[in-house]
């Protein structure tokens, strides 16, 4: 019943989660029902397009999810699973460190461990982190920008943030390097806030003494990648994505000193619920792979 609980969840509607467990929508209502009446309380208000969760329901979902999981890795490991995992990993990446490492562990999975389930999305750090912390997703790589380390998780990667500006828009001055208080008047697109970088650029300006010009706010890198070289804004991002996305022919880049900028890349798993045996080999060929070597 918490599976099927956890399925309507997720899709907040009975006619779609039936499809997806593919049983009637009828069966469905009478495996909720039967949940809420040994829970003693409604789990799901329903609406004219589907349904939403109570506050029961909030509390459930993040300890059946660990249930679920928890009783997965025990059939695995009863299974003799552990020299051939098996079962799905959720995986939350940065824009940043997504290509191409989230297709080269593809590449990998699916010649070595074809029974593991891989299912990854791109978001920003602080999506990333919330669902560490509700056990939404099992692996998560995000960025910090301060120093220290981060509780419960390994660096994979530290890069200089760079100013990036298409070739004859905005051209910074001469030079590999650019002073933050260039930045005063330059027009930015940035990510949506809540973020990490555009919350450490505003501290840093505040303290010398002006705001960010932030023009745009948009949620992909592909998006940011556009608006720079086409409606005359600037923008940060670390060298990776600099080499990747930013070829020098069509943009200017300068690594950005006074104060230096420094882009930490961690990787964590959810500490909602033990790591099952294919989360731990996923995230082990993760490290390996934002190294450079082979998984």
């Amino acid at each position: 019943m918490l599976h099927a609980f956890c399925v309507v969840a997720e899709q907040a509607s009975l006619t779609r989660a039936a499809a997806a467990l593919g049983e009637t929508q009828s069966t469905l209502s009478r495996r909720i029902a039967a949940l809420e009446v040994e829970l003693h309380g409604r789990l799901f208000h329903r609406t004219g397009r589907g349904v939403v969760l109570t506050e029961l329901g909030e509390r459930l979902v993040p300890r059946a999810r660990a249930a679920i999981a928890g009783f997965e890795a025990l059939a695995g490991e009863a299974r003799g699973e552990r020299e051939s995992p098996s079962g799905a990993v959720d995986l939350a990446v940065v824009p940043g460190m997504s290509r191409p490492l989230v297709s080269q562990l593809c590449a990998w999975l699916g010649e070595a461990h074809p029974r593991i389930r891989l299912r990854a999305v791109e978001a920003y750090s602080g999506q990333v982190e919330e669902w560490l912390a509700s056990g939404r997703i099992d692996i998560g790589i995000f960025n910090r920008y301060g120093r220290g380390r981060v509780r419960d998780a390994e660096m994979l990667l530290q890069s200089h943030v760079m100013l990036v500006t298409a070739r004859g828009r905005n051209a910074p001055p001469q030079g590999a390097e650019i002073a933050f208080r260039w930045l005063r008047d330059l027009p930015l697109v940035l990510p949506p806030r809540p973020n990490a970088l555009v919350a450490r650029l505003g501290d840093i300006a505040a303290r010398q003494g002006f705001a960010l010009h932030l023009d745009f706010e948009l949620g992909s890198s592909a998006l940011i990648h556009d608006a720079v070289r086409h409606a005359g804004v600037a923008t940060l991002v670390p060298e990776q994505v600099v080499r990747r996305d930013y070829p020098a022919a069509q943009f200017d880049v300068r690594r950005v000193v006074k104060p230096s900028l420094e882009q930490k890349a961690w990787l964590a798993l959810t500490t909602h619920r033990p790591a099952g045996a294919a989360a731990r080999l996923v995230a082990q060929a993760m490290r390996r792979l934002a190294s450079g070597a082979a998984p």
